[in-house]
């Protein structure tokens, strides 16, 4: 399997907009954003979703215009989640991507914090447009925030771009770096009466799923994938049997190394661990099941025999995310 490239970028989202304007100052502040800012008017919005190999990034954007003076807020959400260290390449990357998208000369270059966050900024001349652009980055979680206000070089709009951007402030439940990386390194998946934990750094979803109650994961480097099936209603006979018959259809071996119990909240599942041959290659497969009253589930990862010691621990933290909802 070859290795995935972890993917962060953003959008050319600050060309110019013009809209209706306002008079009254509008305080910003959505429930799911982890700022709070005043804007000189009531923002326009809207969505981007942009593929990636991992899945789509989720843009959102606010933005305003009055006399030429234009301010941008906008999120970016990954389906992969950021490891420490990572927002400087970030920044690097998304203001190079910029310029080369809507040139510029760079008048200041430096960087700017909101609580415990570090985030860049650039001072932009406009030169054709005859404006100033001021554009901030700052990653809060594994979430990017892009801040940007935009004047004429004539005229008082330096002062409001200021008050714009002292405006901005951290929510009071964004204060914690460390508990905020760690909300936001653990994504959920829920299917039903089963919800699984998994760690965003190391799994992301498959974004060519399409069948119902399937959900297939890709661990980053490749080197494991997993798959969960849930299921309404509890099937009939023994899933263990039903998941080596299925193992068996497309392997030209099977063997059950290891058969138990594992014991999830108060619900206990089958728990097994066997390898396959397939097209030659043994793969080392490690499961949990269960199938009870809230229906039937299947979660199980595996990876090439020469791989599953260095993957092993990963693989089984994913496993141990599952849980049966009610139980």
């Amino acid at each position: 399997m070859a290795v995935m490239r972890r993917v962060f970028g953003i959008l050319c989202l600050l060309l110019p907009w013009a809209g209706p304007a306002r008079a009254a100052e509008h305080l910003f502040g959505p429930a799911d954003w982890a700022v709070e800012a005043r804007l000189p008017a009531a923002p326009g919005t809207d969505g981007i979703l942009t593929p990636s190999p991992q899945g789509d990034v989720k843009a959102q954007r606010f933005f305003t215009e009055q006399g030429g003076e234009r301010t941008f807020l906008v999120r970016f959400q990954y389906p992969l989640a950021m490891l420490p260290g990572e927002e400087t390449v970030l920044y690097a990357k998304n203001f190079t991507d910029m310029l080369k998208s809507r040139p510029g000369e760079v008048k200041v270059r430096g960087r700017f914090a909101l609580g415990p966050y570090e985030g860049e900024r650039l001072v932009i001349a406009q030169r054709r447009d005859r404006t100033l652009r001021e554009v901030r980055l700052i990653v809060i979680g594994s979430t990017l925030y892009l801040f940007s206000a935009e004047w004429p070089e004539a005229g008082t709009g330096a002062a409001r771009a200021e008050q714009f951007f002292r405006s901005i402030q951290l929510k009071p439940g964004y204060a914690d770096l460390p508990l905020v990386r760690e909300r936001e390194r653990f994504r959920e998946l829920v299917a039903g009466n089963f919800r699984l934990r998994y760690d965003a750094t190391r799994w992301y979803r498959d974004p060519t799923d399409a069948e119902p109650g399937v959900f297939n994961f890709l661990r980053v480097d490749q080197k494991a994938e997993a798959q969960l099936i849930a299921e309404a209603q509890p099937v009939e006979g023994s899933l263990e049997a039903a998941v080596i018959n299925t193992a068996r259809e497309g392997a030209e071996n099977v063997t059950v190394r290891k058969r138990g119990h594992k014991l999830r909240g108060t619900a206990e599942l089958t728990e097994l661990e066997f390898v396959a041959r397939v097209a030659n290659i043994t793969y080392v497969n490690h499961g949990y099941f269960y199938n009870g009253p809230e229906g039937a589930v299947q979660l199980r990862s595996w990876a090439r025999d020469g791989d599953y010691d260095s993957m092993s621990g990963d693989i089984t933290e994913l496993l141990d995310g599952l849980v049966v909802q009610g139980k």
